[in-house]
C-alpha cells in the first residue's frame, strides 16, 4: 500500500485552492463583460421607450379631443384611424421588445441561482450587484410592458368611439328630414339655387376649356380613348365570331354555353369599359389639381359610373339570355321573354344611369338643400319608373327544361364515373298518366323571380315616398344599396358559374400538361371529388369577399375599417386563455393539405419510378410506401400544429392527465395501431397474400393503421382489425413464396384395380402443364374406408392464383378417365336397424294374416332389388339398407 505524506497532501490542497480562486476571478471578470454586452441593447430600448412615450400620449390626447369635438368628416376619420393604427403598431413592437428584455433578464437571474438565505454567508460583491441590476431591469421592463398595454387599450377605445360616433352621424343623416320637394316653399327657392349651380358648372368648364394646356390634355385623352377603342373593337369581333353564340345543328352542351357566355360577356363588357375607365380615371386625376373643378369632377365620376353600370348589365344580360340564339341560353327563360327582356334592359339602364349621374352631381357639387331635394325626388321617380319596365310577368316566363340534360351540384354536366363523358338521359317511358296529360290543355308557363321583383319594387316605391317626404338621404342610401347589390350580385353569379366550370374542366381533363400536373398531385377519383368540393368552397368564399368589398362601403364602412375588421377576424378571439384565430386555422389547413399532397406525390413517384423498377416484393413496396405516408402525415400534423401556435407543453400536460382514460377507452384502437406498425415492419402478412384468419379466406388488399382489408373469393371486402393478425393464428399461403400444393381425394370400389388407379392419377398429374415437376406429383393410398379405398393426388403449382383453375381441370380429367375405364366411385352407405319398428310390423303382419286367412298383404323391396313378403325379411332378421 502506498503511503502519502501529510506535506504532499497539503501542497495538493493549496494547488487546487489556487485553481478554484483563479477560475472564480476569471468568471468574475468575464461575467460583467457578458452582462454589459447583454445590457447595452436593453438600455437603448428603455431610453427609446422613454423618448417615444410622451409622443404617443400627446397623440392620443389630440385624437381624444378631436373625437370629443364631433362631426368627423370622412377624410378626418381616415386620418385619425391611420394615426391610431400606427401608434398601436409602434407600441406593440415596443411592448414585444420590453417582454423580450424581461425574459432575457429573468433567464440570466435564474442562472445566478437563488439569493443566499438568511444567516448564510454573503455572495460575491459582483454577483450581488449583478443580481440587483437584473432585478431592476426586470421591474423596468415589466413597467414598460404594462404601459404599452395601457396605450394599446386606450387607442382601441378611441378607435371604437370614433367608429360609433361616425355610425351615429350616418344614422342621423339618414333619418334627418330635409326640405319637402312637393311644397311650394321649396320650389320658390329653386330659380336662385339653379342659377348658382349653373354658375359653378360654367366656371369649372371655363377654367378647363379656356386654358390651352388643359385643352391639349383633353385632346390627348380623347385620342387615347379612340386608339383603345379601335384596338379593342377588332378583338371584340374576333371573340364573338369564334367563341360566342353561333348557329349549331345540335343543342350545345352546358360547358359550351358557359364558355360562350363568358366570351360574350367579356367582349360586350370589358371592351367598351376599358376606354371608358381609362378616360374617366385620367380626367379625375387631372382635375384633382385644378381649382374650382369640383362640379366637373363630379360630372365625370357620375357619367363614368353610369356608363360602367350600363355596359356591365347590358353585356351580361345579352350574354346570359342569348336572344338571337335561344339554344345557347343559360337563364332557362322562354325565348320570346328573353328577347323582350333584352330589349328593355338598355332602356332601364339608361334611366338608372341618368339617375345615378344626378345623385353623383348633387352630392359632389354641394347642391343647395331645396334644389337637391327636388332633383333627388326626380331621380327617385326615374329609378322607380325605370324598374317598372322590368316588372311585367311576360318578361319572366320560364322555359320547359330540356329532357336530355342533367347537371350535377357543381354546375357541370353529369358524367359517367371515370370517363368524363356527358350522360344523355333517355326520355321517360310512356305511361297512362303521361298519355292523359298529353290530352289536357297546356299548363300555364311558370313565372320566375316574382318575389325578387316584388322586393325591388317595394324598395323603389319606399325610396320614392321617402324622397317625397323629405328623407332624401335615406332614400338615396336605400336605392344605392339595392341597385349596387343587384348589379354586383348578377355579375358575381355569372363569374361563379364560369369559375366553377373552369374548375370542372381542370378536374375532368383527360390529357395535356394540366392533367399531368393534376394526376401528380391527386390521382384518385375520391381525391378529385374532395378537391372539387374544396375548390367550389374557395370560389364562393372569394366571391363573397369581393361582394363585401363593394357593398360594405355603401353602409358607411371605410377601407380602413374593413381592413381592421378583416385583421380582427383573422387574428381571432381569446376564450379562456386560448386564442382562436381563423387566419391561423386556414393557414394550418393549407399547410396540412400541401404537406399531405406532397407526401402522396412522393409516395406515387417512389412507387412508380424507383420501387417499380426494382425487383422487389409487393409487400416490401407496400411497407415502404405506407411508412413514407405515416411519416409525411406525422410531419403534416406537427407542422399544422406549429402553424396554429399551440403550446405543445400544455397539450402534453392534458394528454398525461387524460392518459388513463384514453388508455381504457382507446386501448383497442391503440392495440390495432401498434399491430399495424408491427405488420409493416415484420411483414407476417403483406398486400397480395392469400391468408386464412378466423375462418375467413381471401387476398390482402390493403393494410392501414387500424385494420386490414381482405377480399374474399366471393369478391366481398372484409375489414379485420390488425390485432387479430398478431394475437391469433393466421394461415398465410404465400408468406415465403407462392408455390402451393393441390390435394384431390378420390375414392373407388374394392373390386377396382388399385395399381391401375394409382398409375392413372399419376399420369393425370404429370399431364397438366401448370403442375410443377419439382416437387413432382405424388399419389398417396390414404386409407381403407367402409365404402372403398381412398387415394389422394398431390400436385404443386407455382402461383396461388392457379389453384382453383388447376384443381378444377384435374378433377375434370379424373372424372373423364374413370368413365372411360369403367371405374366406379362409391357413395357412402349406412345401415339402420330399428328393432321397435320391426316388432310393431310383426304384430301388424300377424293381425293382417289373421284377417286375411293367413295371406300376407305387405310386401317390401329386399336388398337384392326383388319384391318379397315382409314376413320373409322379418324372419331372416337381415339388415335393411336405407340410402
Amino acid at each position: 500500500m502506498i503511503q502519502i505524506s501529510f506535506a504532499f497532501r497539503r501542497r495538493v490542497g493549496r494547488l487546487l485552492a489556487a485553481l478554484v480562486l483563479c477560475g472564480a476571478l476569471a468568471a468574475g471578470i468575464a461575467a460583467p463583460s457578458a452582462f454589459a454586452q447583454t445590457a447595452a441593447p436593453a438600455a437603448e430600448a428603455a431610453a427609446d421607450f422613454k423618448t417615444k412615450l410622451p409622443q404617443w400620449q400627446n397623440a392620443l390626447e389630440r385624437a381624444a379631443n378631436r373625437i370629443a369635438g364631433g362631426d368627423l368628416a370622412n377624410t378626418e376619420y381616415e386620418t385619425l384611424r391611420a394615426d391610431l393604427a400606427k401608434i398601436q403598431h409602434e407600441v406593440r413592437e415596443a411592448g414585444a421588445a420590453a417582454a423580450a428584455a424581461r425574459d432575457t433578464a429573468q433567464r440570466m437571474l435564474d442562472a445566478l441561482g437563488p439569493p443566499p438565505a438568511q444567516g448564510a454567508p454573503p455572495e460575491e460583491a459582483g454577483i450581488a450587484a449583478e443580481r440587483k441590476r437584473l432585478t431592476q431591469t426586470i421591474g423596468e421592463a415589466e413597467g414598460r410592458t404594462k404601459q404599452t398595454e395601457l396605450i394599446v387599450t386606450r387607442a382601441d377605445i378611441l378607435l371604437r368611439t370614433a367608429a360609433d360616433q361616425r355610425m351615429t352621424q350616418l344614422t342621423e343623416q339618414i333619418v334627418r328630414r330635409g326640405p319637402v320637394p312637393l311644397l311650394p316653399a321649396t320650389w320658390a327657392a329653386l330659380p336662385e339655387q339653379t342659377a348658382y349651380v349653373q354658375e359653378r358648372i360654367a366656371r369649372a368648364f371655363g377654367i378647363v376649356m379656356g386654358d390651352d394646356e388643359w385643352r391639349g390634355r383633353l385632346y390627348g385623352l380623347g385620342a387615347l380613348a379612340a386608339i383603345l377603342f379601335l384596338v379593342a373593337w377588332p378583338v371584340r369581333r374576333v371573340l364573338l365570331r369564334r367563341y360566342g353564340h353561333r348557329d349549331l345543328e345540335d343543342r350545345p352542351s352546358y360547358r359550351q354555353r358557359v364558355v360562350a357566355m363568358a366570351v360574350e360577356a367579356l367582349a360586350r363588357c370589358l371592351v367598351p369599359l376599358v376606354p371608358t375607365l381609362v378616360l374617366s380615371g385620367a380626367l379625375v386625376g387631372l382635375l384633382r389639381d385644378a381649382a374650382d373643378a369640383g362640379p366637373l369632377t363630379a360630372l365625370v365620376v357620375g357619367v363614368s359610373g353610369g356608363l360602367t353600370a350600363y355596359f356591365l348589365v347590358t353585356g351580361v344580360a345579352r350574354a346570359t339570355l342569348a336572344p338571337d340564339h335561344p339554344s345557347w341560353q343559360l337563364a332557362n327563360l322562354d325565348p320570346d321573354s328573353a328577347r323582350r327582356l333584352v330589349r328593355r334592359v338598355p332602356l332601364v339602364m339608361i334611366g338608372l344611369a341618368l339617375a345615378g349621374t344626378g345623385i353623383a352631381l348633387s352630392e359632389g357639387m354641394f347642391t343647395p338643400p331645396e334644389l337637391r331635394s327636388i332633383t333627388g325626388f326626380g331621380t327617385m321617380a326615374l329609378i322607380a319608373v325605370s324598374l317598372l319596365f322590368l316588372y311585367p310577368d311576360h318578361l319572366w316566363l320560364a322555359a320547359p327544361p330540356p329532357e336530355a340534360e342533367a347537371t350535377d351540384d357543381c354546375g357541370c354536366p353529369e358524367t359517367t364515373p371515370g370517363t368524363g363523358l356527358d350522360v344523355t338521359l333517355p326520355p321517360p317511358a310512356a305511361t297512362p298518366a303521361a298519355a292523359e296529360a298529353e290530352d289536357m290543355p297546356p299548363a300555364r308557363p311558370r313565372v320566375v323571380g316574382l318575389r325578387l321583383r316584388l322586393l325591388i319594387g317595394a324598395v323603389a316605391l319606399a325610396s320614392l315616398v321617402a324622397a317625397g317626404s323629405g328623407y332624401l338621404v335615406g332614400a338615396i342610401y336605400a336605392s344605392k344599396l339595392m341597385l349596387t347589390t343587384l348589379i354586383i350580385g348578377g355579375v358575381l353569379l355569372v363569374a361563379r358559374g364560369v369559375l366553377r366550370e373552369l374548375l370542372c374542366v381542370l378536374l375532368e381533363r383527360g390529357s395535356g400538361q394540366v392533367a399531368e400536373v393534376r394526376d401528380i398531385v391527386i390521382a384518385t377519383d375520391r381525391g378529385r371529388r374532395m378537391l372539387g368540393q374544396a375548390g367550389r368552397t374557395v370560389i364562393d368564399g372569394l366571391l363573397l369577399t369581393v361582394a363585401a368589398f363593394f357593398l360594405l362601403p355603401l353602409t358607411g364602412m371605410t377601407l380602413s375599417e374593413m381592413k381592421g375588421l378583416a385583421d380582427g377576424f383573422l387574428s381571432g378571439v381569446t376564450v379562456g386563455g386560448v386564442r382562436i384565430a381563423p387566419g391561423d386555422i386556414m393557414s394550418a389547413l393549407m399547410v396540412l393539405g400541401v404537406v399531405v399532397a406532397v407526401t402522396r406525390f412522393i409516395q406515387r413517384q417512389l412507387d412508380e419510378r424507383i420501387l417499380g423498377r426494382v425487383n422487389m416484393d409487393d409487400g416490401v413496396r407496400n411497407s415502404i410506401r405506407m411508412g413514407v405516408g405515416y411519416l409525411g402525415t406525422t410531419m403534416a400534423v406537427l407542422m399544422s400544429v406549429g402553424t396554429l401556435g399551440l403550446d405543445l407543453s400544455s397539450l402534453a400536460m392534458i394528454a398525461s392527465a387524460l392518459s388513463v382514460g384514453i388508455g381504457f377507452g382507446l386501448q383497442n384502437v391503440v392495440s390495432n395501431f401498434i399491430s399495424g406498425l408491427i405488420m409493416l415492419v415484420e411483414r407476417p402478412v403483406k398486400v397480395g397474400d392469400w391468408v386464412v384468419v378466423n375462418g375467413l379466406e381471401g387476398t390482402v388488399r390493403r393494410i392501414s393503421v387500424r385494420a386490414t382489408e381482405i377480399q374474399t373469393f366471393q369478391r366481398a371486402s372484409v375489414i379485420i382489425p390488425n390485432s387479430e393478425f398478431i394475437s391469433k393464428s393466421v394461415v398465410n399461403w404465400t408468406l415465403k413464396d407462392k408455390t402451393t400444393r393441390i390435394e384431390i381425394k378420390v375414392r373407388i370400389t374394392y373390386d377396382t384395380d388399385a395399381r391401375q388407379v394409382y398409375a392413372m392419377l399419376l399420369k393425370i398429374g404429370y399431364g397438366h402443364a401448370q403442375v410443377l415437376r419439382n416437387p413432382e406429383p405424388v399419389v398417396m393410398f390414404r386409407d381403407f374406408l367402409p365404402s372403398g379405398p381412398e387415394f389422394e393426388l398431390r400436385c404443386f403449382v407455382a402461383n396461388t392464383e392457379h389453384i382453383i383453375p388447376v384443381r378444377n381441370e384435374l378433377r375434370m380429367r379424373i372424372l373423364e378417365q374413370f368413365r372411360e375405364q369403367g371405374i366406379q366411385m362409391p357413395f357412402d352407405q349406412q345401415t339402420v336397424h330399428m328393432p321397435k319398428v320391426e316388432a310393431m310390423l310383426e304384430v301388424l303382419l300377424a293381425e293382417r294374416r289373421a284377417q286375411a286367412g293367413g295371406v300376407p298383404e305387405l310386401q317390401v323391396v329386399a336388398d337384392s332389388g326383388k319384391v318379397v313378403p315382409l314376413a320373409d325379411t322379418l324372419s331372416d332378421r337381415g339388415p335393411r339398407t336405407a340410402t
